[in-house]
């Protein structure tokens, strides 16, 4: 899978010789795992949700699939891990703090593990449900398209891939087809759209460029989703 969790340890021994702040980082976005890791995180109440204990990074795709927080005492239990699809993360430089952009109830609906399951979990298995808590968020959230509805997700009121069925039919179902749409010829912003398989019921949702491209995606899910059910959420763009 190209699937590599960065320790704390391998970032110690992976960061150059010690350094004082970057003055870029004040309003930059690209950041070592080494300056991540132990740092504390804060929603935008100022409440501690945690330390960043972890960066889990995709070689295959070169993207940081999220940022694994120990969010016990956030959430009232023990022993929690939770992992945030890192572009939910922000750099505050007026308070020079980590702060995530999602509320006390949302960090809860967040993919999470006891830390000992966390260790045990397979690859393959991780790298779906990373990939599903990125693309909660709309992906690249700096995109115009998908402001609005990045709003609507952030909501907690509509399904996103948090709610991607854990059983080994939904899953394999939407890793066929996003294999599919990303390795189509497809515009960005229907590679970015969101698939979700619950109990057999492939949802899109997302942006896709025309009505022609909205066509060929139906079709493409169509053909690699096997029996499963096709709900069709997409929008396209104005």
């Amino acid at each position: 899978m190209g699937l590599l969790p960065f320790s704390a340890v391998q970032a110690q021994e992976a960061k150059p010789a010690p350094a004082a702040a970057v003055e870029t980082h004040e309003t930059g976005h690209a950041w070592r795992a080494s300056k991540l890791i132990g740092s504390d995180l804060k929603n935008s109440a100022n409440e501690s949700v945690g330390e960043i204990k972890d960066v889990v990074v995709d070689l295959k795709s070169g993207g940081v699939l999220g940022l694994v927080v120990s969010t016990g005492g956030f959430l009232g239990v023990a022993d929690t891990i939770t992992i945030l699809p890192a572009n939910a993360v922000i750099y505050d430089g007026k308070s020079k703090a980590f702060v995530t952009t999602y509320s006390k109830d949302f960090v809860g609906k967040s993919l999470q593990f006891k830390d000992a399951d966390y260790v045990a979990t397979d690859e393959t298995t991780l790298a779906a449900k990373l990939r599903g808590a990125r693309d909660a968020i709309g992906g690249d959230v700096s995109k115009p398209d998908n402001t609005a509805q990045n709003e609507k997700d952030m909501s907690g009121k509509t399904l996103t891939p948090i709610n991607q069925g854990e059983g080994e039919a939904d899953l394999k179902t939407t890793k066929d087809v996003r294999s599919a749409v990303v390795g189509s010829d497809l515009s960005f912003n229907a590679k970015n759209i969101k698939i979700i398989t619950r109990d057999g019921v492939v949802t899109l949702r997302g942006v896709v460029n025309s009505k022609e491209e909205h066509v060929a995606v139906l079709k493409l899910v169509t053909d690699h989703a096997g029996n499963a059910k096709v709900t069709d959420q997409l929008e396209v763009k104005k």
